[in-house]
Formats: structure tokens, C-alpha cells, sequence
């Protein structure tokens, strides 16, 4: 599924977050450098699996331009603000980092340098970096402090949260950039994520949404995204294995496929079945780390640019020239692989209301797979949540029901 191209070594630690200093929960195992969360965490070596553990401990969130849009702006999270600046951009990394990693880049990217900024204040909201990072709080953010109430939340199950809206079930082209497992066209079971957000009781202050998985990946989906149903290609045919060998990347997992028919428009989807048997519960792998599985939820999102399924970024060139040209590796494509996120443990909702911080979904992600819930937090109506004192921050995530 992971479709983004990996940052270069210079990125800092939460855009390069790989290290598995255990064979527990890390933070999104996605890039080529681990250097500098494996300093924070061999310093801090009980913090992982937490916030400290995360990609925003060194990256802002930011506005991009929409590239859906012509000309529009969009906030996105701070993963795909890295992606956006630095990755596609070409620009300098120093413009996603927040004031903490700035502070670790200028001291020399070490354990040293983690230690030399302990007693610093970076973000110079009257937390020491150490504390901060102890407390499940972002050094690099004077908005996330220990002083900070958490955003206002609410958990489902799983099973509740299938019948906040009516059930969907519809075929979908999933296009990858590198996922050994090719692109496919499944059938897909589940709710209009939409739908479920107006179950839920979004603020009217809230404009976009970040899906939050186990692995601390992150994606932004704005409101407008969430309200449409997008239009879809017609299947393309004799792609697979069964017409091109080893070189077949296609799957056609769905028996509604009529080639030159398009598929049905679909909307943004909170999924639990895929071609009619549910979702393997996700889990992380005890060996290397990754999560293994999908569920018991994932986002499925069509495309938002109708393009057809393409080879591997990183296909061999023999099988490039068994395919026509318009099926050969095109980064323009919408590869939605990348927004269809897998072991979903928390939704924010954004803007958060203002004077509130996150809750600390990292800490709860494995109990959260296992107990097949999601969090939801930010910007719901305050009639429908509560708000959670930062002094009970670890027992609301971490102690059962």
C-alpha cells in the first residue's frame, strides 16, 4: 500500500521514522534513515509506541497547494507536508521542522544532541524538551503542552460504527506506486466515511480530517473530498498474471468488471470487507515491525483524477516493454494507494479547537487493534464529547473500560 517515495537521509527523525529498536510498535516504518529517532529512543527508551515515537515530534503540519484543484490551498498533516515541501517540492527540509528538531539539527543529529537538549525549552511554552517528551507532548510546539487539555474525543467500536450510516458496497481501482502487491479491482464493503463524520457530530468549525493508523501513517482528507462521490474509469483488463506472467501486476478480484463499463461513482469509505470476506485484523509483525493485515478497518478512496493502473515505480524494464505506454510507470497518475489507509486506530478532526492538543492515540494503538476501536478527536460538537484533563490523559487511553 505505501506509495510515497522514501525521504532522503537528510530528513530528521519523524520524517525518517524506521527504527525498531524492539520488534513492538514503532512509528511508521516508511523511509531510509533511522538515525534520529533511534537517538531519541535510545535515550528515551521507554517512550516507544508513544508520542515521542511520531513523525510530528520533528515535522509541522502546513498548507500545500491542492493539486485536485486549480489553484486551491489545502492544510495537510505533517507527513504528507514533508512529502509536499520536500519530497515532490525539491525544497529545503529546514521548512518542515518544528522548533525542537531545528534545535536537534544545529546541536549535531546524535543521542548526544538528544541529551544536550533535555533541560532546553525549545518551543518556550515553560516545559523542558525532556519533560515534554516524558508527558506525551511535542518539544517543537508551544500549542502542545502539559498545560493543554486534550481535544475533545470519542471511541466506537468497530461494530457501532458500522451502523452510524448506511452500507456501501462497490468495486474500486486501488493504484499503487511500489506495493509488491499490485493494483487491483476489488469489491469493497463498508460506510461513506462522510456519512460517518455527520454520525459522529463534527463541529462546524472543522474543515478536514487526518486518518490516523497503528504504524503513526497519516492522511488528509479535506470536507470537500468527504462529500463527493467520485467519479470512476472503466476496468482494464488483461493486466494480470494469468495474460503477462511475472510481469502481471493486476488484480481482478471483483466479478462486476465489464470492460469499457465504468465503475460506479464512489465516496471516500471507511471499509470492513473486501470482496465479501472481512478485513484481517492488522497487527504488528513480531519479527520486523511492519503492520501485517488491514483491519479491522481501512479507508478506501478512489481516485480523485480517473487514471488507469499502471506498472511498479521500480517494475523491471522487460516488463515495461510488455505493456502498452499508457500502463508503463506514470507519476502524474493518481495512485490512490497512498489515501487508502490500513489499520486504522484514530480520526482527527482539524482545526482543533482552539487551546486543546491531541489526544495520545500512539500509546493505544496495539489495545485499539485489539479491541477494535477508533478515536475520534478535535472538532466534534461539543454537546456529543467529552473533554479529558491532561491529568488522565494515559488512564483514558491505556486502562480498560
Amino acid at each position: 500500500m505505501i506509495t510515497r517515495r522514501a525521504v532522503l537521509p537528510f530528513a530528521l527523525a519523524a520524517c525518517a521514522v524506521v527504527a525498531m529498536l524492539s520488534p513492538l510498535h514503532s512509528a511508521y516504518k516508511g523511509h531510509a534513515d533511522n538515525r534520529d529517532i533511534a537517538a531519541v529512543l535510545s535515550v528515551y527508551p521507554a517512550l516507544k509506541g508513544t508520542p515521542a515515537d511520531s513523525c510530528a515530534i520533528c515535522h509541522v503540519s502546513g498548507v500545500v497547494r491542492d493539486q485536485a484543484s486549480s489553484g486551491g490551498m489545502r492544510r495537510v498533516n505533517h507527513c504528507d507536508y514533508c512529502h509536499a515541501v520536500f519530497v515532490r517540492g525539491k525544497g529545503d527540509i529546514r521548512q518542515t521542522l518544528n522548533r525542537f528538531a531545528l534545535d536537534y539539527l544545529a546541536v549535531g543529529r546524535s543521542t548526544e544532541a538528544v541529551r544536550a537538549l533535555a533541560s532546553k525549552d525549545s518551543d518556550a511554552d515553560g516545559f523542558t524538551n525532556e519533560v515534554e517528551l516524558q508527558k506525551g507532548t511535542n518539544p517543537g510546539d508551544a500549542a502542545s503542552s502539559p498545560s493543554v487539555p486534550l481535544a475533545p474525543s470519542k471511541t466506537y467500536t468497530v461494530a457501532a460504527l458500522r451502523g452510524l450510516a448506511p452500507v456501501l458496497d462497490l468495486p474500486v481501482l486501488v493504484n499503487t506506486t511500489k506495493s509488491r502487491s499490485g493494483d487491483s479491482y476489488n469489491d469493497y464493503r463498508g460506510n461513506s466515511l462522510w456519512a460517518l463524520l455527520q454520525a459522529v457530530g463534527v463541529s462546524e468549525t472543522a474543515t478536514s480530517v487526518d486518518i490516523l493508523s497503528a504504524d503513526g501513517y497519516e492522511y488528509t482528507f479535506t470536507f470537500d473530498e468527504l462529500k463527493r462521490s467520485w467519479p470512476q474509469g472503466p476496468p482494464v483488463m488483461g493486466l494480470g498474471k494469468q495474460e503477462l506472467g511475472a510481469c502481471g501486476w493486476v488484480s481482478y478480484g471483483s466479478p462486476r468488471l465489464e470492460a469499457g463499463k465504468p465503475l460506479p461513482n464512489a465516496p471516500v469509505m471507511f471499509v470492513f470487507e473486501e470482496n465479501g470476506k472481512p478485513l484481517q485484523k492488522a497487527r504488528f509483525d513480531e519479527a520486523t515491525g511492519p503492520l501485517v493485515g488491514q483491519g479491522p478497518v481501512r479507508v478506501i478512496a478512489p481516485q480523485f483524477r480517473i487514471s488507469p493502473p499502471d506498472l511498479s515505480q521500480t517494475a523491471d524494464a522487460s516488463c515495461s516493454e510488455k505493456v502498452a505506454p499508457a500502463y508503463r510507470f506514470h507519476e502524474e497518475y493518481e495512485h490512490n494507494g497512498g489515501s487508502s489507509s490500513y489499520g486504522i486506530v484514530a480520526v482527527r478532526v482539524t482545526p482543533l479547537p482552539r487551546g486543546t492538543r491531541d489526544v495520545d492515540w500512539q500509546s493505544a494503538a496495539v489495545r485499539s487493534l485489539e479491541n477494535e476501536e477508533i478515536v475520534f478527536f478535535g472538532a466534534l460538537r461539543a454537546s456529543e464529547v467529552r473533554l479529558t484533563p491532561p491529568s488522565v490523559e494515559r488512564r483514558f487511553h491505556g486502562a480498560p473500560r
